[in-house]
């Protein structure tokens, strides 16, 4: 009986003690990139689980504040933190200067010079870019958290954020407001576990993408310009009247972040892709000139000028320069290319890299067949002997003045389809028609196809990968075809991959964890394919 009420005694006291000492505190750690100061309101040693604590930068005279780095994003200030345990934030100014106005239309008179980090150099060699395609939100249900939370942004050099487009003023718009900066994602969808505010001005894919690049600091992001569907103004804001105001109007609203009234994306993007689909030649429209080629050009030395100038803006202000970097997404089909040839030379100076489309070369559109491969490193038996395949694309690129190491070989993410009668591994046999795809007659991911019954086939000689069920053909790569690819970007000195695009591959991101173990691998290194035909 003593002994129970001992106990019974110290248990009280126990109680008693932690009820004296309370809930936890959290502290929030604070730190700045430029000139500023950050305050706290109510401001305190350490605070409970969900306070609200009134966040806003301050910066000093000569200086402005251009984002919230760590547990806040965006450009919103003052703002709010919600406590949920250990935080750390930072703000980010940049000194103040004009850009100095000049050239037509645009957001205004120039803008503001926008904050600047530094990222490690991009590699030379063994390099990654990847698409995300806006789109992906919705029906995919693909997220930039997913870019998390498969490992992928931990493996990617390079995100281009497709698209955005020329309007029918001739300027650079967002094609999807919403899906850009509009939507309100929840702590379910976030790519930090931070639920977007109400207020908050950017909100967004940008804001999520802001947030992947405070979790990866050497992780670029690009935005790009045009796709199949929208590549039909090129022709003319390419033109001498008036490409000066369209770049004017890209620079102001990607990479000084204007991206809207009231709304900033500045530390966003780090420069621009320009994927016109095709100048000097029939894409989804055929709205082209034969002065294409030499106006494609000027338009690219034109976006590579005001880069520049940006840049400079920031170094007459104090800060280190600047990278801004300028890339295109490049036929590889020679119907496309070949109208490019006497200005490839000119078109690549002002370029970073060429990220040059080597798939779709065979699809839906032939429903009759033959069966046949859309990315092939080289020809299949079938192929016609003035066909299509990736080396012939990236030979005729370096015979016209590009080098390799501006080269990047795109890989598809995706598979195209026939159906075909049961004769042998059903390659280069007549078809049928194209299969139903999960979004697209004839085209599907390669997570829907990885998923499916096999067998698979392979072609080494070709750099390719297969399933045949006896009646549906299916080409796309799998984790050992694109290991075939990467040894023979290694192999020909190219930059490195493209891929479209992000929403293809697995939740575990298996085609990109291929590319990225055997890119740049010297024990890899032409081991596969090599650069010699079969």
């Amino acid at each position: 009986m003593l002994k129970t009420l001992k106990l019974t005694i110290l248990a009280g006291l126990l109680l008693s003690f932690s009820a004296l000492a309370g809930p936890p505190l959290y502290s929030i750690a604070t730190s700045v990139s430029g000139q500023g100061t950050i305050t706290l309101d109510p401001q305190k040693s350490g605070y409970q689980k969900n306070n609200i604590v009134a966040v806003e930068a301050v910066a000093e005279p000569g200086w402005s504040f251009v984002n919230w780095g760590g547990d806040l994003s965006g450009t919103q200030n003052p703002t709010t933190l919600r406590v949920s345990g250990e935080h750390s934030i930072t703000a980010v100014f940049t000194a103040d200067s004009s850009s100095g106005g000049g050239g037509g239309g645009g957001s205004g008179g120039g803008g503001t010079v926008v904050g600047v980090y530094h990222p490690d150099p991009l590699p030379q060699r063994g390099m990654i870019v990847g698409y995300f395609a806006q789109w992906t939100i919705y029906r995919r249900g693909y997220l930039p958290r997913h870019v998390q939370a498969s490992g992928a942004a931990g493996r990617l050099d390079v995100i281009n954020y497709a698209f955005a487009a020329p309007d029918a003023n001739l300027r650079c718009a967002s094609l999807d407001t919403f899906a850009d900066f509009g939507k309100r994602y929840d702590a379910s969808e976030s790519v930090d576990g931070i639920a977007d505010t109400v207020s908050q001005p950017l909100k967004g894919n940008f804001n999520q993408l802001l947030k992947l690049k405070q979790l990866h600091p050497n992780l670029r992001v690009m935005i790009s310009l045009g796709g199949w569907t929208e590549s039909y103004r090129f022709t003319e804001v390419a033109k001498p009247e008036n490409r000066q105001a369209f770049v004017k109007s890209c620079i102001d609203m990607f990479i000084r972040g204007d991206v809207a009234p009231g709304i900033s994306a500045a530390g966003l993007f780090d420069g621009i892709d320009v994927d016109w689909e095709y100048p000097g030649s029939c894409g989804n429209t055929c709205d082209w000139s034969a002065e294409d080629a030499v106006n494609f050009s000027e338009l690219l030395a034109e976006f590579r000028s005001q880069l520049d100038g940006v840049a400079a803006e920031v170094v007459v202000a104090g800060g280190n320069e600047p990278e801004y970097l300028l890339t295109i997404a490049a036929p590889a089909g020679a119907a496309n290319y070949v109208p490019l040839e006497d200005k490839l030379g000119d078109i690549q100076s002002p370029l970073d890299w060429i990220n040059v489309m080597t798939y779709d070369f065979h699809g839906g559109w032939e429903s009759s067949g033959p069966t046949n491969h859309h990315a092939a490193l080289y020809p299949s038996a079938c192929e016609d002997p003035d066909g299509d395949w990736a080396d012939k694309a990236i030979q005729a690129y370096q015979s016209n003045g590009v080098p390799a190491s501006k080269l990047t070989l795109g890989v598809p993410f995706y598979g195209r389809g026939w159906r075909a009668a049961a004769v042998n591994d059903g390659l280069c046999q007549p078809a049928s028609g194209v299969p139903r795809g999960t979004y697209e007659k004839g085209v599907d991911d390669y997570e829907v196809l990885d998923a499916k019954a096999k067998p698979d086939y392979r072609d080494e000689g070709t750099g390719t990968h297969w399933t045949f069920d006896g009646s549906q053909f299916w080409s796309y790569d799998d984790t050992v075809s694109v290991s075939w690819k990467a040894d023979y970007a290694n192999c020909e000195g190219l930059r490195g991959v493209m891929f479209w695009e992000l929403s293809g591959d697995d939740p575990n991101g298996s085609l990109l964890n291929a590319l990225d173990e055997r890119l740049g691998n010297v024990e890899f290194t032409c081991s596969a394919t090599g650069s010699t035909p079969p």
